[in-house]
């Protein structure tokens, strides 16, 4: 049997939220004093009520959404499982629990773990790209690396496939030191590495497309392309789930409803109306559509549950997550993940205007938004000479 006890730190207020443990299967059950609370941390998964909770369709290996959404995957899980395994564990043995008692305190979101393996923090040395981003590759490969451990501690739990870190960077962009929490004159960032069966060009195309979803209206972190010697740069986004010395609780699509982001789950209908529940707010239903329109129209085929989140605010409502991982992509089979009016190719403007209507967005604003959207694109080729990029995807 081993137990974990969750606890939420948003907004520097900590409260026990209730205990995970693992015995034949994974259980949890809310603390009676977070009950008291009223704070609906995931409300379609885990209502709150007492109770003891068990998934039994396991779709997170029996860990619930709103603890799966702490944990890593792709690069940040081999990350995790490298060291487990150095500490004497089997692959096969390894467990959620056993996960997110090493996340800590240094998940994404405002979620904590006790008891932790990993302590906080406390060196701000400077770090240098191109060596943490050559050392992440030598671990893809299957090399051994001297930086496996400091890698580990710099991922947290950033979720997605490629090699990342979590850092603090000054506010003129030029120096990045180890940390999570912001102190004065650095912000909380991450900031991707290409691996080496990537495009070496990705950085600038997924720094590239950020650009262009700024100028379309996409609600969107400050972003930046941090120079490198071995590639078109590294991809840096400010994190927001801290704003100061705040961590915001975040949960993903995928997590609130336990739809799986590994196969396609979710429509855009599906997600027009899970925002339109959750948020109850015409002007977040409005986000969604334009990020629609900007992936189709984009060639963001990656459109999958894990790339939409929603935050609560500090007063315990909830609003879209800015957008994320934007890049063009392939999708499944050459469509979009999350489809359009029952279509993954093929997506016309009537398309996006039916399945925007059906959230009670009236025609005439969703024209505005496709009008935005392909404004924003038109600067697509103009932005790829001036980042020297010569073979990049074409927009659809």
């Amino acid at each position: 049997m081993m137990q974990v006890k969750v606890y939420l730190n948003a907004y520097q207020k900590r409260l026990f939220v209730g205990m995970l443990e693992q015995r034949d299967t994974l259980l949890f059950e809310y603390a009676p004093s977070f009950l008291d609370s009223g704070i609906e941390l995931s409300p379609f998964m885990l209502p709150l009520k007492a109770g003891i909770y068990q998934d039994k369709h396991q779709t997170f290996d029996g860990l619930f959404g709103l603890f799966n959404d702490s944990l890593p995957d792709g690069w940040g899980c081999l990350l995790l499982d490298r060291y487990l395994q150095k500490q004497g564990l089997s692959y096969y043995a390894i467990n959620p629990l056993h996960r997110l008692s090493i996340i800590g305190t240094q998940a994404m979101g405002a979620l904590e773990y006790e008891p932790t393996q990993t302590p906080e923090d406390k060196w701000t040395d400077i770090l240098h790209l191109d060596s943490l981003s050559l050392g992440a590759n030598e671990i893809i490969q299957g090399e051994s690396s001297e930086l496996l451990e400091r890698l580990r501690r710099l991922n947290g739990s950033a979720a997605g496939a490629r090699p990342k870190i979590v850092a603090l960077v000054s506010n003129d962009y030029k120096q990045i030191i180890s940390g999570r929490m912001a102190v004065d004159g650095y912000n909380p960032w991450i900031i991707k590495f290409s691996s080496a069966t990537d495009n070496p060009n990705l950085g600038a195309l997924e720094y590239i497309y950020s650009l262009m979803a700024k100028q379309a209206g996409i609600d969107m972190p400050d972003t930046y392309l941090f120079p490198s010697k071995h590639s078109s740069g590294h991809f840096g986004v400010c994190r927001f789930d801290r704003d100061g010395v705040n961590k915001i609780h975040i949960h993903s699509a995928c997590g609130l409803l336990h739809a799986s982001h590994r196969i396609p789950t979710l429509d855009y209908e599906n997600l027009i109306r899970l925002t339109a529940h959750l948020t109850h707010d015409m002007r977040e239903v409005e986000k969604m559509v334009r990020l629609m329109i900007f992936n189709v129209k984009s060639g963001n085929r990656d459109d999958h549950t894990k790339n939409f989140s929603y935050m609560m605010t500090a007063d315990y409502r909830w609003k879209m997550s800015p957008a994320f991982d934007l890049t063009p992509s392939a999708g499944i089979n050459g469509e979009q993940t999350a489809t359009v009016n029952g279509k993954g190719i093929n997506i016309t403007n009537d398309d996006l205007i039916k399945v925007g209507q059906l959230g009670g967005v009236a025609k005439g604003r969703i024209l505005e938004m496709i009008d935005a959207v392909e404004t924003a694109l038109a600067t697509y080729p103009s932005l790829l000479k001036t980042y020297g990029i010569k073979h990049a995807p074409k927009l659809p």
